[in-house]
C-alpha cells in the first residue's frame, strides 16, 4: 500500500474560537494520538485530505519543526448540513505492528440461486481484520457462485488472506439467498356501477 504525503503543521493554541478561525482560513484543526505519546494538536489542509477519506490510506505527516509521523486517519468530523470537514483524529502506526481496521466486502460471481429467481441480500458489508498496515486489503472478495435459495454464507466460512486475522464474529451472516417476496396479482373482476338517483326526478318503472 502506498503511502500519502500530507503536510501539517503544529497548532499552538486550542478551543472553539480557534477552530473557528482555522476553518474560515481554509484550513482544519487535527489531533495525532498514538501509543504511549501525547497527543500532539495539528492543522492540516482538508483539501489534500478529503480524496483519500474512504479506505484505510496510510499517511507520512510532515509536520513542520517535528520531522514525519506515519498514521491513519481515526476519525473525521463533518459538518451535518454542509458536510465540510470540521476535525481530523490521526492515529500514529507502526509499520511492523499490526492495526486493526475494517474493510469493505466484495461479492463476486453469479449465485446458483439469484438463475433460479432468488435475490441476494447482504446482512454484511465489511470485516474487521487485524494485519500489518501493508498488507490492509483493499476489498475482501466472498465467492457466492455456490449459494442456493434458502443458503447463506457466514463469516466463519471466509478464509483470511495470508497475514489477516479476521475479528468479526464468525456466527454473523455476510449474505444469504432469499425467495423473493410474492406480489398479489389485482383482480380484473369490474364492480357494478349504479348511477346516483336524482332528487326529484321519477323512477321507470
Amino acid at each position: 500500500m502506498e503511502k500519502i504525503k500530507l503536510a501539517a503543521q503544529v497548532r499552538e493554541k486550542t478551543g472553539k474560537g480557534v477552530a473557528r478561525k482555522l476553518r474560515q482560513s481554509g484550513l482544519v484543526p487535527a489531533v495525532l494520538y498514538g501509543k504511549d505519546k501525547d497527543p500532539q494538536t495539528l492543522i492540516v489542509d482538508p483539501q489534500e485530505v478529503r480524496a483519500y477519506l474512504a479506505g484505510n490510506v496510510i499517511f507520512d505527516l510532515e509536520i513542520e519543526g517535528l520531522g514525519k509521523e506515519t498514521a491513519m486517519i481515526k476519525e473525521v468530523q463533518r459538518d451535518v448540513i454542509s458536510g465540510d470537514i470540521k476535525h481530523i483524529d490521526f492515529l500514529h502506526i507502526s509499520m511492523d505492528e499490526k492495526v486493526t481496521v475494517t474493510v469493505p466486502i466484495a461479492l463476486v460471481g453469479d449465485a446458483a440461486g439469484v438463475q433460479e429467481g432468488g435475490v441476494i441480500q447482504q446482512l454484511l458489508w465489511e470485516l474487521e481484520v487485524e494485519c500489518l498496515p501493508l498488507e490492509i486489503p483493499e476489498t475482501i472478495e466472498i465467492d457466492i457462485s455456490n449459494l442456493g435459495i434458502g443458503e447463506s454464507l457466514s463469516v466463519s466460512e471466509v478464509s483470511a488472506l495470508g497475514g489477516t486475522d479476521i475479528l468479526t464474529s464468525g456466527e454473523e451472516v455476510i449474505v444469504t439467498i432469499v425467495q423473493p417476496t410474492a406480489t398479489v396479482e389485482e383482480t380484473d373482476a369490474e364492480e357494478e356501477v349504479t348511477e346516483p338517483e336524482v332528487i326529484g326526478e321519477e323512477t321507470e318503472e
